[in-house]
């Protein structure tokens, strides 16, 4: 049965208009209020586990009454009860009050008419006509008594022994439930507080991811720049001295038609550069289709060697005639023109750069899939590179260059290059023997 407040401004009304004696405290007052609070039990709604237990306590001892009663500063609060249409009475009334200054045993009044502690208590004398009580206080761990479950009757009666060890099971029962209880409510505080901080942790996360890509994107976007500045630069130096040339060749027309051509070629190629990085900011996938490698090693061998100098030979050594390879073409003549300038540099001075491509299958190797690649090498005959600086040649910014001659990325891009063909670049250099950088590129049956 609910619990409802209409008779509780009655009774403390009576409380004070007659004579009655109450309890004194217990001699651990102080603690037992305390764990009372600790437990945040007062004044909260019906919970089934605490109406059973009344429930239980009613069949079990054959009353019309029964309460879960916790003993507050200033009054007694029922928790549960059956058989009252009260939620509370005022402490100076409350035959729980007594029954809490003995944590130990059943408190029975058989007849409070018969005793002097209840006889002129209003709850005897008016509603709801109390006669007979019983009621087994309920101990916290600590031996504190927080308040009983009790049974009541409107006439004159007892318990047997065994009602009486059932009503203190049951009150044992109740002190268990409001442990749970205080667990439960503790638990969904911490589970409320770590979802709390889980979302905050995973708003933070999406804040840094976000953070993090615009930083990626800034960066890569900053390497893209420098490595096609890079780029743009060889070919500069190819118009540059195509110009030049024209200048000194101003009189004979058909070597100027042909130094000319090998500067538009250059203007082209700056031009595809700025339509890589225009790509790259529209997020834009590159153009790759299949790639005849000896015809465009063929095609721009006059633009690569303006770019590199009259005092550098290169020298071609194509034996892959009619073999593709899937990739973007502007980034292949890219590639091949870093290669060269690299060696370039390299030689200090006048010197012999060797392009070479061959047709070769691999099989069983650590970081190639196993068919058939297009090997495209690179090779000077200048001093060869240290063993400590040749692990670090194909990462971004790497340079031995002095300051301000060299950004780091033309090796890098060459490896990236690579990679985007489905194939690796790889080193090969030895003191005074020079150097060779080949491209495995996975050979295509499209052409």
């Amino acid at each position: 049965m609910a619990c409802g407040a209409h008779y509780s401004d009655h009774f403390l009304d009576l409380a004070h208009c007659m004579t009655h004696s109450p309890a004194p405290s217990p001699i651990d007052e102080s603690e037992r209020l305390a764990a009372l609070e600790h437990l945040s039990v007062l004044d909260s709604p019906p919970e089934p586990g605490f109406d059973d237990i009344v429930q239980l306590a009613t069949q079990l001892c054959a009353t019309p009454i029964g309460l879960v009663s916790l003993v507050d500063r200033e009054r007694q609060w029922f928790k549960a009860c059956v058989g009252l249409d009260v939620s509370q009475t005022h402490r100076d009334l409350a035959f729980c009050a007594h029954a809490i200054l003995a944590p130990d045993a059943v408190m029975i009044v058989p007849d409070t008419h018969l005793d002097p502690r209840f006889k002129e208590s209003p709850l005897v004398l008016g509603p709801p006509y109390i006669r007979f009580y019983a009621g087994a206080p309920i101990i916290t761990r600590q031996g504190s008594a927080l308040g009983t479950v009790c049974v009541i009757d409107t006439v004159p009666r007892t318990l047997e022994v065994s009602q009486c060890n059932a009503l203190q099971a049951l009150a044992r029962q109740t002190a268990a439930q409001l442990e749970l209880r205080l667990l439960n409510e503790e638990r969904e505080k911490q589970t409320l507080a770590l979802s709390r901080q889980l979302d905050n942790v995973l708003g933070e996360h999406q804040q840094t991811l976000s953070t993090l890509r615009h930083a990626q994107r800034i960066s890569s976007l900053g390497q893209l720049t420098a490595g096609i500045a890079h780029d743009f630069n060889n070919l500069l130096q190819a118009v540059s001295a195509s110009l030049q040339m024209t200048r000194l060749k101003a009189r004979k027309p058909l070597e100027v038609e042909r130094l000319t051509e090998i500067g538009l070629q250059a203007v082209r190629q700056g031009a595809q550069l700025i339509h890589h990085l225009l790509a790259f900011a529209r997020r834009e996938e590159p153009s790759v289709h299949a790639v005849r490698l000896d015809e465009r090693i063929e095609h721009n061998s006059d633009l690569f060697g303006r770019a590199l100098g009259a005092t550098t030979q290169v020298l071609l050594d194509l034996q892959a005639p009619a073999q593709a390879v899937m990739c973007d073409a502007h980034q292949l003549d890219a590639a091949l023109l870093n290669l060269l300038v690299n060696a370039r540099d390299a030689l200090r001075g006048a010197g012999q750069i060797r392009v070479a491509t061959c047709l070769r299958a691999v099989r069983g190797d650590a970081q190639l899939t196993d068919g058939d690649y297009l090997c495209l090498s690179v090779a000077d005959d200048g001093p060869g590179i240290p063993e400590d600086v040749l692990a670090q040649v194909f990462e971004p910014f790497y340079t031995t260059k002095a300051s301000g001659q060299g950004t780091g990325l033309g090796l890098s891009q060459v490896y990236g290059f690579a990679l985007s063909a489905d194939g690796i670049a790889r080193i090969e250099s030895r003191a005074g023997e020079g150097t060779t950088v080949t491209l495995w590129l996975r050979r295509t049956e499209t052409v």
